[in-house]
């Protein structure tokens, strides 16, 4: 549907014998109802593959404008998910509802499934590690990976301003582009994250089969020095600390 959807007036009660067949056509039926129900139909097809939700800039530029969304939210079709993204009333709020909402907004005008690769955002650190199911870290702040800034951010929400993964370090999870355990456990390390709560991550990257600690010890090899381990450690070495910091047992070489 492209162009203005009218004054969005929520339909009047349908009488018996009366329907909305079409433009202009069945008793009570008149242009700014069908456009209404037109908006709701748009909408419903947008929410569709995001969860059920939408935002207000996806929907403009499907003809569906400020005003419209006023109107359906006034009128309890819609609820607020967050600055600029709406949900339909009723719907099953979706898990992980804040990171969705976050990583909406950080490209509000495009399509959720015309960004699974990455390209304006993806998943990061700490909420990737609860998409995957890792580890017991801090729940609050939304953490978002970009290679450009968004002003409009939220305070909950931080985004680490980096290159774009490449594509074999982004997986989709849930309809959201997240970084892969690797590099999840990689970016922990780089920002610092305490050894204790890596460990746990690692701990249950493994136990999961999610990662293969021969492979991810040559990637945090570099890492070592900051956590206080002397400059010949190994990452295999890291790997041992981290995991005796979290109080779990060190897989056999």
């Amino acid at each position: 549907m492209t162009g203005h959807v009218g004054s969005c007036v929520p339909p009047r009660p349908v009488a018996p014998g009366q329907s909305f067949s079409g433009r202009g056509q069945g008793a009570g039926c008149d242009d700014e109802q069908v456009d209404y129900l037109d908006a709701l139909a748009v909408l419903s097809r947008m929410t569709a593959g995001q969860w059920g939700l939408v935002t207000a800039e996806q929907a403009r530029q499907a003809g569906v404008d400020t005003a419209c969304l006023g109107t359906m939210t006034n009128a309890g079709v819609l609820t607020v998910a967050g600055a600029g993204v709406f949900q339909f009333s009723g719907a099953p709020v979706p898990l992980h509802l804040d990171i969705k909402v976050a990583w909406l907004q950080l490209d509000a005008a495009t399509l959720a499934w015309q960004r699974l690769g990455g390209t304006t955002g993806v998943v990061s650190h700490s909420s990737a590690c609860r998409l995957h199911g890792l580890g017991d870290l801090p729940v609050g702040t939304v953490e978002l990976s970009a290679a450009t800034s968004n002003k409009s951010v939220k305070p909950d929400v931080r985004v680490h301003m980096v290159p774009r993964p490449a594509p074999a370090q982004i997986t989709v999870v849930d309809g959201l582009p997240v970084t892969t355990v690797a590099r999840t456990i990689s970016d922990l390390l780089h920002t610092g994250v305490d050894g204790g709560h890596v460990g746990g991550v690692v701990a249950d990257a493994v136990r999961l089969g999610l990662v293969d600690l021969r492979e991810l010890a040559q990637q945090v090899t570099v890492f070592s020095s900051a956590y206080g381990l002397p400059a010949p450690a190994s990452g295999r070495d890291l790997l041992a600390h981290l995991l005796v910091s979290a109080g779990e047992q060190v897989p056999a070489p």
